[in-house]
């Protein structure tokens, strides 16, 4: 059962048991009919950056969105899998919370759509880190674009995201979504972009690495070098030594974090 309320044009709905769908509808007055919809899903984890979240896609330019948070226990995966399957849209996004887009980035990707794209990557912005270590953290990880838009007809065939693979399951999506030879296209940052507000500690670091440490040894397993195709390890390692050769103050910091995380993944 769904309980349904409308505020101006605002639908909200809330499903019984200890999970939570927020779905909100963007359509102002005047809006195309023949316009795509563009379903939107935000795995929730700190509601208080899900709002900010939120507060974004409500700007956008493009008049048909759907929005939809989920909040409840478990990881991205399960969390994703179940906002795609309350999903009605043509196109599918699966953004984070703490991933804010600018006003026409959607209508932007929409377009590349239209094109005969497949998937559509927005360009990403990384927040200034404040202090020394949340700059070296920021530094090693990758995010210079969101790759998780997917027209609808892609999911379907392809399918779901694999729970399996704790906090690894977007590489494992991409690579099967690539293997099967579809379409990418990026729109440019002048037409839309997304800031990336990640949290740059330590803790939360190696709380992530641990978690994923297996899943991640099963990928390389199963996708060998094709993985780092994926992850983009060879132009990661030089566009972090280029950086470091700029700013030789946080060699120190970034070794320190490589080294956290190579011994991190190497547990049993």
């Amino acid at each position: 059962m769904c309980k349904r309320k409308v505020y101006h044009n605002t639908l909200t709905c809330f499903h019984k048991g200890d999970c939570m769908v927020k779905r909100t509808t963007v359509m102002p007055d005047g809006l195309d009919a023949s316009k795509q919809l563009v379903s939107i899903v935000v795995p929730v984890h700190n509601k208080m950056k899900a709002k900010i979240c939120a507060e974004h896609v409500k700007k956008q330019t493009y008049p048909n969105i759907e929005l939809i948070l989920v909040d409840l226990e478990g990881f991205p995966a399960e969390k994703r899998n179940y906002g795609y399957l309350k999903s009605k849209g043509d196109y599918v996004l699966f953004l984070d919370e703490d991933e804010y887009l600018s006003p026409t980035a959607i209508s932007a990707c929409v377009f590349k759509f239209k094109k005969g794209f497949d998937i559509v990557g927005i360009p990403a912005i990384k927040s200034k880190p404040q202090g020394y270590m949340a700059k070296c953290i920021s530094l090693t990880r990758l995010g210079d674009a969101k790759l998780l838009f997917f027209r609808r007809d892609v999911l379907q065939k392809v399918g779901l995201f694999h729970t399996k693979y704790i906090l690894c399951d977007d590489l494992d999506m991409l690579f099967r979504v690539f293997s099967r030879g579809y379409r990418l296209g990026f729109i440019d940052m002048k037409d839309g972009y997304l800031i990336h507000d990640e949290t740059n500690r330590l803790g939360s670091l190696l709380r992530k690495t641990l978690f994923a440490r297996k899943a991640y040894k099963n990928l390389q397993i199963r996708y060998g070098e094709g993985l780092d195709l994926i992850t983009r390890k060879p132009t990661e390692r030089k566009r972090i030594f280029k950086i470091l050769l700029k700013q030789p103050a946080l060699a120190p910091g970034v070794l320190l974090v490589l080294f956290i995380c190579f011994v991190a993944r190497r547990l049993p």
